[in-house]
């Protein structure tokens, strides 16, 4: 039940963390804006109460060179290392995709890059409550009015975050014949 920083202190940081982290790509690149969500943290990252939500955004960035996309993940990688973030998942060469949390505010930040020649960068809050503050309902909710004793309850197993889904050539696909685009 610890104060958070507000929604939109959230939404601000996810921003700027994704304009610092492109600020290392090339200058012909450009950011499209991809999703933004703000979700509820059903499964919240400090076992704490509902009510908080993760704010998100993820970018589309043009402009790159297919061929460097290697070296512009380690572009990103490095900014992210000189910036107290930490790489929970490295999936190179196999999967292009790489997902850091930041040690000091537990912001998560991506780079995902496929073979359509699309490349990502995103970042996620923690949880944080919409105003910095526990709601009223969710102070009542923790607070029983006669103590009940219950079996511990193990902590759930994070689930890494879907990643960006490319429907760009959706209206293209031939539903008729099994789905095979032409």
């Amino acid at each position: 039940m610890k104060p958070t920083i507000t929604e939109q202190q959230a939404r601000e940081k996810v921003e700027a963390y994704i304009q610092a982290a492109f600020a290392v790509l090339p200058g012909s690149a450009q950011r499209k804006p991809f999703t933004r969500n703000r979700s509820e943290c059903a499964d919240p990252t400090d076992n704490g109460p509902q009510g908080r939500f993760e704010i998100s955004a993820t970018y589309e960035v043009t402009g790159l060179e297919p061929a460097k996309f290697a070296e512009y993940f380690d572009a990103v990688v490095g900014w992210w290392t000189a910036h107290d973030f930490k790489v929970l998942t490295d999936s190179r060469p196999r999967d292009r995709y790489v997902f850091a949390r930041n040690n000091a505010d537990a912001f998560d930040m991506s780079v995902q890059a496929n073979d359509l020649g699309k490349f990502y960068l995103g970042a996620t809050s923690p949880c944080v409550w919409p105003n910095g503050t526990p709601e009223p309902q969710a102070v009542e909710a923790v607070e029983p009015e006669q103590p009940v004793a219950a079996p511990p309850v193990p902590e759930p197993v994070r689930k890494p975050r879907r990643a960006p889904v490319d429907d760009e050539d959706f209206d293209r696909t031939d539903w008729t014949d099994g789905g095979t685009s032409f």
